[in-house]
């Protein structure tokens, strides 16, 4: 135990810290990117047109889809085209359980909104899986990535916390940055990065524990519904309020979907309705739900429910109540679901913001023991293998990040499971980073491994807007006349990145260098003192 309680709130920090950063900068890095999902997934389905079109056009023809394909089904799902999430209409059906089975089988498809013809798109993982992958992982049992993340997020907020208690003039350092003095300054660095999104990081930790409540104590849960997932999945359309109809069975005539179109926009006035789900279509007890677009933190989770049959109301979700609303409230600030391009520009900073502090927390415990390693020849095992994991995981994970976005482009469009193979492209990368970090790092040439990877990134990334303006018809000066913003945003930020770490790179190249010419001439004058 330390001397005082700052003290032991410090090595509580560092070693919470340390253990867990690999592995909290991955979910950083993913759930950051998360927040463009749906522009990833845009950017990586190219040959997707986009399209502006009313309501009014667009609802016949998913519901004429709907109606050839799945007249029986158990719901119809569609996302409207005037949203960010999709550039033309998504359609989605949900057929009834066959063969003894509980659920049955999910269909989606993407419609040219004017005609109704199957948009064809190559095979890709997209956005979505980057954004699954910061609280699912990969390659792993999905209840023990949720484990696992959860263990992962509550030590992260004990760091924030132990770290607000051992920086007793938190505000004052906020404003301190020592140049040329290399542990003062990463420690400067680090606070000052802790402190500029300090709240983020907090609501982020927090809500994302929350979010995954019932899988981290379930206990309340199976003791009054049991540990049945069919009791279980009763519990959670109870408390959703989301409990679909059952299917009467019994045939019959629904309103069109634009006549309960228009009658839900009675109810709703001006709110932008971007989503609609029909449970049980053509049947007596047929209910259609229109989802309303949230505009601030507390509105997640409104819709308007109809009678398709006879089109009267008959639930009106225009705020939660007590528990409910609190959950949502912090669900809906942790994925940003009411935020606007600015704020969800915000979101992206804030979280590479959080993503610099767990990379420089990472670099502040190597840097603080380098000189001593120094004078031991190289260091012990454990420091050389933890700066060959920083830098496998800083700068070799971006490199992988930049490769599965170039995969999508160079893989061939007709390849077998395509998508999957985009994600192992990924981590094969990383993989390779990782044995170079650690290589050099064990071979006592960490400085080296830092340069030659942050080169390499440079490259990836410089070369990403070049292998889409070769492939596709979206070349820069393309997509800025086109007003293709997304693919315009996407090479001035690989550029952006791509600049940074060659920058980076030279630095560093320079200052390991003298670095070495300084350590054989102290060398040498301790010996001579040590003679004389």
């Amino acid at each position: 135990m330390k001397t005082n309680f700052r003290q032991s709130m410090a090595w509580l920090h560092t070693w919470v810290g340390l253990v867990l950063s690999w592995i909290l900068y991955f979910i950083f890095v993913t759930g950051t990117l998360g927040y463009f999902d749906s522009e990833i997934d845009r950017w990586m389905t190219p040959e997707t047109p986009t399209y502006h079109v009313q309501n009014d056009v667009s609802l016949p023809i998913a519901e004429a889809y709907l109606q050839q394909h799945a007249p029986d089904a158990a719901l119809w799902d569609i996302n409207l085209p005037i949203d960010r999430t999709e550039p033309y209409l998504w359609v989605a059906y949900k057929t009834q359980p066959e063969n003894g089975k509980k659920s049955g089988r999910f269909q989606e498809e993407s419609l040219n909104p004017y005609t109704g013809q199957t948009i064809e798109k190559r095979a890709t993982s997209g956005g979505q899986t980057l954004y699954r992958m910061h609280y699912r992982l990969h390659y792993m049992p999905r209840q023990l990535a949720y484990y696992l993340v959860g263990i992962c997020t509550m030590f992260m907020l004990l760091a924030l916390i132990t770290g607000i208690v051992i920086h007793k003039k938190i505000f004052r350092e906020f404003f301190t940055l020592r140049r040329s003095k290399k542990p003062s300054s990463w420690l400067d660095g680090h606070n000052l990065l802790s402190v500029m999104s300090l709240p983020f990081h907090l609501m982020i930790t927090y809500s994302g524990l929350l979010m995954f409540l019932f899988t981290y104590m379930p206990f309340a849960l199976t003791a009054h519904h049991g540990f049945g997932k069919e009791e279980q999945q009763h519990f959670f359309d109870r408390y959703y309020n989301n409990e679909p109809p059952k299917t009467s069975g019994q045939p019959a005539k629904m309103l069109s979907l634009t006549q309960l179109y228009q009658k839900a926009r009675l109810t709703v006035g001006e709110e932008t309705i971007y989503q609609i789900e029909l449970f049980s279509p053509n049947d007596a007890n047929a209910q259609v739900a229109f989802i309303l677009k949230p505009k601030s933190a507390t509105q997640y989770g409104r819709e308007l429910v109809l009678n398709a049959i006879t089109g009267e109301t008959i639930d009106w979700k225009e705020s939660h109540q007590s528990s409910r609303a609190f959950y949502f409230t912090m669900l809906s600030l942790h994925e940003g679901l009411f935020a606007d391009t600015s704020l969800r520009w915000l979101y992206f900073l804030t979280g590479l913001l959080g993503s610099a502090m767990l990379a420089s927390g990472m670099i502040l415990w190597t840097v603080k023991r380098r000189k001593k390693a120094r004078k031991n020849g190289g260091g012990s095992i454990g420091y050389r293998l933890t700066e060959g994991m920083n830098i496998a995981a800083i700068i070799g994970f971006p490199i992988a990040v930049g490769v599965y976005f170039l995969s999508n482009r160079l893989l061939p469009l007709n390849m077998t499971d395509r998508a999957n193979w985009e994600v192992h492209c990924m981590f094969i990368a990383w993989l390779m980073t990782f044995i170079h970090g650690i290589f050099r790092s064990c071979t006592r040439q960490g400085d080296k491994a830092w340069c030659e990877q942050l080169w390499l990134a440079g490259a990836v990334f410089i070369s990403l807007p070049v292998v889409n303006a070769l492939t596709t018809q979206w070349n820069f000066y393309t997509s800025l006349t086109e007003k293709q913003w997304i693919f315009v945003s996407f090479d001035l930020v690989a550029v952006f990145f791509a600049i940074t770490c060659l920058m980076v790179a030279r630095y560093l190249t320079k200052l390991f260098f003298f670095d070495q010419l300084a350590i054989p001439s102290q060398s040498k004058s301790t010996a001579l003192a040590n003679k004389a």
